[in-house]
């Protein structure tokens, strides 16, 4: 008689493909045979949160067991580190040392993440990973520690936050080392960063395909105009806009292949109904590059309300083939999300902010978007006024029932999901609730996976 205890391991590690969390865990608690089958996906991913920080260590963490256990490294492809347990404001040296051990003996490690200034630490164990190929850190370096970087190469994607200058000037010489490989570049809050360095680090990045450069103050518009002439196969641009003097180039290389378009405005406030002038020039040129744009992303500094004609304009120019749009700290008349919804045809997923005190008027705005399944609350991002009383689970309701496609309201920290039946009524679900774990673990800028 067969039974699921004596299934062949491949049959249960297909099985268990499905299993996440605490779910996996009590699985691998079943039997020697579930738990055999469970290791690969257990450790697969190796992450270290703020709640994990707070309770080390009352808990043992995950390096902990790798560490210990180094044969089941082998089964190890991403590490994600976005807390780290202090001892007197200073990291934990145990803690640190369990994770630089762990990363030695991952000799097959695909991706490594630390949003916290710790590289130092990891540096020597991450030489010499012919599998790393995603790599994302805060580049406080010393000059010697700088040079370490030259030993890491094969890196599909590089994303550095607020790296020192002794990280930029190694740049040009690390950038050759990745020319084969390297597709997406990401440089977040570089205060260093500057024209010279991107002429030179570009040049020898032919596969490159995203570019990100926010946050950067020494970098802006006319300088990203002027370098993109170096990588016309973008298919994701992203950089930040400053009130300057600096001309705009006049001859400026298409982007054809353009699919995601993210703009941070760090400018004076603007007029209301209104938006940046830059704006309406970046969305004139990706209409006359015919670039088949999926994604928008526009975030201002101070919260203005977007005026007619800039909305018609980005409508008019991508409406047949814009998926995902996403506007932080833009306002939106009714009218206007009204013709968002209506004339943007391919649209599934909106993020903007939600009125609270009026969901009737929203639900009937957002109702023309036919294919529409998630919608996402940004807030405002600097807002001195009371906040808004969260949306309540009959302003849920009234909107996932005038736009049955809906799936998903993300909103007050919590998710909202629509339970539709077959046989049943357009307004005739069910509708879960549940708290939302963690901010999205990519910057905002990021392209949503899905357009690629």
């Amino acid at each position: 008689m067969v039974s699921a205890d004596n299934l062949n391991l491949d049959c249960l590690e297909l099985i268990f493909a499905y299993l996440a969390g605490n779910d996996l865990v009590s699985v691998s608690l079943v039997s020697r045979s579930f738990l055999a089958a469970a290791i690969p996906r257990l450790y697969r991913t190796l992450t270290f949160g703020l709640n994990q920080a707070k309770r080390y260590p009352s808990i043992t963490s995950p390096f902990a067991v790798i560490s210990t256990h180094p044969n089941l490294a082998s089964h190890v492809r991403h590490i994600d580190i976005r807390a780290i347990p202090t001892v007197k404001f200073a990291p934990q040296p145990k803690f640190l040392d369990d994770c630089a051990r762990s990363i030695s003996v991952c000799k097959n490690l695909g991706s490594f993440t630390c949003t916290l200034d710790v590289m130092p630490a990891f540096l020597l164990s991450l030489r010499d990973k012919e599998s790393l190929e995603h790599l994302r850190f805060i580049g406080n370096l010393t000059t010697d520690q700088a040079e370490q970087l030259l030993q890491i190469s094969n890196l599909r994607e590089l994303t550095l936050d607020g790296s020192s200058w002794n990280v930029v000037d190694v740049l040009p010489r690390w950038m050759p080392a990745l020319q084969h490989s390297l597709i997406s570049l990401t440089l977040h809050t570089v205060q260093t960063l500057n024209s010279d360095i991107l002429e030179a680090i570009l040049p020898s990045l032919p596969n490159l395909t995203r570019l990100h450069v926010v946050g950067c103050p020494k970098v802006d518009q006319a300088v990203i105009l002027r370098i993109i002439a170096h990588t016309p196969s973008l298919e994701s641009l992203a950089f930040t806009t400053y009130d300057t003097h600096h001309t705009i180039p006049i001859t400026i290389a298409p982007l054809p292949r353009l699919r995601h378009l993210a703009l941070d405005a760090q400018t004076a406030p603007t007029s209301s109904a209104s938006a940046p002038a830059f704006w309406t020039t970046m969305l004139d040129l990706t209409r006359t590059w015919s670039c088949p744009l999926k994604s928008l992303t526009l975030r201002l500094s101070d919260r203005v309300t977007l005026g007619d004609a800039f909305v018609r304009n980005f409508v008019n120019s991508h409406h047949a083939t814009l998926v995902h749009l996403a506007l932080l700290n833009c306002g939106l008349s009714k009218d206007n999300v009204t013709k968002i919804c209506r004339k943007c045809t391919e649209l599934e997923r909106l993020a903007l902010s939600i009125p609270g005190r009026d969901s009737m008027a929203f639900a009937e705005a957002v109702a023309p978007a036919k294919r529409l399944h998630t919608v996402t609350d940004v807030g405002d991002l600097h807002s001195s006024h009371t906040p808004r009383p969260p949306l309540s689970k009959l302003d849920i309701r009234t909107i996932m029932t005038c736009r049955p496609s809906l799936e998903r309201i993300i909103a007050d920290g919590r998710i909202w999901t629509a339970l539709r039946f077959p046989g049943r009524g357009h307004d005739n679900f069910d509708i879960r609730v549940e708290k939302r774990k963690v901010a999205s673990p990519n910057h905002w800028f990021m392209p949503p996976a899905s357009i690629f």
